[in-house]
């Protein structure tokens, strides 16, 4: 496995036209078509998530919610928060290639320890993250894999009213199987690298909130073999992405704020698609442009969230591949029907691309889930997902259907034991990219 070094440099020189205080982290993931929903957009890299709403008796959503005794004690040590754990899972899966025939089940131990290290230093306030997981398969060795991710993130206060959010990230990856959208299948998990950065301004001098945030976003990806012993290529999806953002929020009341965000993506391919033995077919270069407005609101904790509807646009630089426009669609929100349930729904459409599919695909998904406190110490969670990818200059639909249930149980600030069970299946109009995935879980959570 390899760590290279990235260096990149990055000086974004735009003026403030109009933006919101509430910054979408945009993800350049490795696989765009992810049945996973995006988490709602927040402030980058602000860890200070004040509502203005002085309502003593507010809930929190269920997901969020732990009593004092229960919740995690950080190291403390010349003014860092440190929050070390180590999380031990043990995991069956009835097909582990997520392929339609010759399923193959096994089990996977996976070791992921990670620390989240919280730094205040007068009005700035700073985070750093880094976690690895480590697989291991007991029948196939060829799916073990490795995998570390870093993120440094924070806030510099120029004043009360206006802020700087940063972050800066690198990953090493593997592709996840279930996310192959090809026939071509390599005997091994693709390694993918990515390196992140973001840089933003807000202002917010009373109840204008106004924000502006550039991001860089680089991804290669190493090559593979198949069972033939052929060369299986996935460097052709080797790319940067610069993004600049535009956003505008303003109270009406307290907690209810209208937004408006724009952003403009330019994305660079180092190689064109792989064919016929070279990189000879058409270049992947596009610039997109996105609008997006809505309503970002929180009301005495039993409802908050956002939901928003815009448009969408990518223009290829190769004639090769056709232009798509589509409407777009983003919304989290979450209601405490009773002191113990919350129910969450979101909802998203965009236009998406995937490392392997030469055309773009339109991507419309929905997610239902219920939090549930059983006990003080004893929760469930149960969701139900459905995806469309609807894929461009083709008749191309794929489906993805999943669903799960699990358990966690808290039994003091240091240790937790949770279990899930989730199931997963795809359903394509192209041979042979159908699958159904059971997978059960049990796992073990130490905070040292």
């Amino acid at each position: 496995m390899r760590f290279p070094y990235v260096i990149i440099s990055w000086i974004v020189y735009v003026l403030l036209t109009f933006a919101g205080s509430a910054i979408a982290t945009h993800h350049a993931q490795a696989q765009a078509l992810d049945p996973v929903l995006f988490e709602a957009p927040k402030p980058l890299g602000d860890v200070r998530q004040n509502l203005r709403e002085p309502d003593p008796i507010s809930l929190k959503i269920v997901s969020g919610r732990l009593e004092p005794g229960l919740r995690p004690v950080p190291i403390t040590w010349k003014g860092f928060q440190i929050y070390p754990l180590l999380r031990v899972t043990e995991r069956y899966d009835s097909n582990i290639f997520a392929t339609e025939n010759n399923e193959e089940s096994d089990f996977v131990t996976i070791i992921n320890p990670s620390v989240l290290v919280r730094k205040n230093v007068g009005r700035h306030h700073f985070g750093f993250v880094l976690d690895a997981d480590a697989k291991k398969f007991a029948k196939n060795s060829d799916e073990d894999n490795i995998n570390f991710k870093t993120r440094l993130n924070g806030v510099l206060e120029a004043r009360h009213d206006i802020t700087f959010p940063f972050e800066v990230s690198y990953t090493v990856g593997h592709e996840k199987r279930g996310q192959n959208l090809s026939a071509n299948f390599t005997t091994e998990p693709i390694e993918f690298r990515t390196f992140g950065s973001a840089f933003g301004i807000t202002y917010n001098p009373n109840r204008l909130a106004l924000s502006l945030v550039g991001r860089y976003n680089h991804v290669e990806f190493d090559d593979g073999k198949n069972s033939a012993g052929q060369t299986v290529i996935r460097s052709d999806a080797d790319r940067s992405l610069m993004e600049v953002e535009a956003r505008a929020a303003y109270d009406i009341l307290p907690n209810y704020k209208p937004f408006v965000s724009v952003s403009y993506t330019n994305t660079d391919y180092e190689n064109g698609d792989f064919q016929n033995g070279s990189f000879s077919g058409p270049e992947r270069d596009s610039q997109s442009v996105s609008l997006l407005a809505g309503w970002d609101f929180a009301y005495k904790g039993l409802v908050e969230g956002y939901l928003g509807a815009g448009y969408g646009r990518r223009n290829y630089d190769s004639n090769a591949i056709e232009d798509v426009n589509s409407a777009r669609v983003a919304g989290n929100i979450s209601w405490n029907m009773t002191k113990k349930a919350t129910l969450n729904l979101a909802l998203r459409r965009e236009i998406a691309e995937d490392n392997q599919i030469l055309n773009a695909a339109v991507l419309t998904q929905g997610r239902l889930k219920l939090d549930y406190e059983f006990l003080h110490n004893l929760f469930l969670d149960a969701f139900v997902d459905k995806a469309l990818a609807d894929f461009q200059e083709s008749s191309r639909e794929d489906e993805v259907f999943s669903l799960g249930t699990g358990l966690r149980y808290v039994i003091n600030p240091r240790y937790s034991v949770s279990g899930h069970y989730d199931f997963k299946a795809r359903e394509s109009n192209v041979p042979g990219l159908d699958f159904d995935r059971h997978q059960l879980m049990l796992r073990f959570n130490a905070r040292l």
